[in-house]
């Protein structure tokens, strides 16, 4: 589920860092919570983001 909401988060951060620049934060706190769930449970998708 982490991996399928980083697409969705990192989106939201492009489109506010060229579209609407004031909206940013709420964006910028998904993609850091994303990514700190991601590091946190690195074990369980080492296979998926394997080369």
């Amino acid at each position: 589920m982490a991996v399928i909401l980083m697409s969705v988060s990192v989106n939201a951060v492009l489109f506010h860092a060229t579209l609407a620049p004031a909206g940013i934060g709420p964006g910028l706190g998904l993609l850091v919570l994303n990514i700190l769930a991601l590091i946190g449970y690195k074990d369980r998708y080492k296979d998926l983001l394997r080369p």
